[in-house]
């Protein structure tokens, strides 16, 4: 099953990419990968903003970037379009880092993301990283759409299933989030019934 993410109107044109809802959509969102997880990403970024003049290495600022996207995600969870206004959390309590086989070390802090083995590691501050993605998504806009949709598809799917009807719940509801986050999803052009619900929140939330 897919989803036509469209940006102009409901008849699919050149700046519309397919977002089928598969299983590493739902577990990863943005940072979905083909072959269930083990492939390529399915929504990559490829313009190369400016880098940064104490940076080196193009590879690595752009795994900078796209690390730098992983922490704002994190730190806004629930929310699935991407918000670069602010760097909020950023380096303190999102993602730390990233390391392993044929990849570049990257490591978060409150001054930005290093990049590299210490002692020859390079910082990308926070203002440069935000500002690098900002102008991918406004070149790409059609990656970022795409990205924004795969998010909300991943954060439906967990809010759907990870609420369920207890006792104690009695007095709160996420009925509210869920349906934000579905029509998030026809917003950008994508169908949240695709989906199947995982808790009688869920079920609710669908229907109104």
């Amino acid at each position: 099953m897919t989803a036509q993410m469209n940006l102009l109107g409901p008849q699919p044109t050149a700046g519309t990419i397919e977002v089928a809802v598969c299983a590493d959509v739902l577990r990863r969102g943005a940072e979905a990968c083909a072959d269930g997880g083990r492939g390529d990403q399915l929504f990559p970024h490829r313009h190369a903003p400016p880098m940064p003049r104490k940076l080196a290495d193009e590879r690595g600022w752009l795994a900078a970037l796209d690390f730098a996207e992983d922490a704002r995600r994190y730190n806004q969870a629930g929310r699935a379009r991407l918000d670069l206004s602010q760097r909020a959390g950023a380096g303190s309590n999102g993602p730390c880092g990233v390391c392993g086989p044929n990849q570049i070390r990257l490591s978060a802090s409150s001054r930005g993301i290093e990049i590299g083995d210490f002692p020859a590691n390079q910082v990308a501050t926070w203002p440069q990283l935000l500002a690098g993605r900002i102008e991918q998504r406004e070149i790409e806009f059609e990656v970022a759409n795409a990205r924004d949709l795969a998010e909300d598809y991943h954060h439906l799917d967990y809010y759907g299933h990870v609420y369920t009807r207890l006792p104690w719940n009695q007095g709160w509801t996420p009925v509210p989030l869920i349906r934000r986050l579905a029509d998030e999803i026809r917003d950008l052009g994508g169908d949240p019934d695709q989906l199947t619900p995982g808790s009688d929140y869920m079920r609710e939330a669908l229907s109104l």
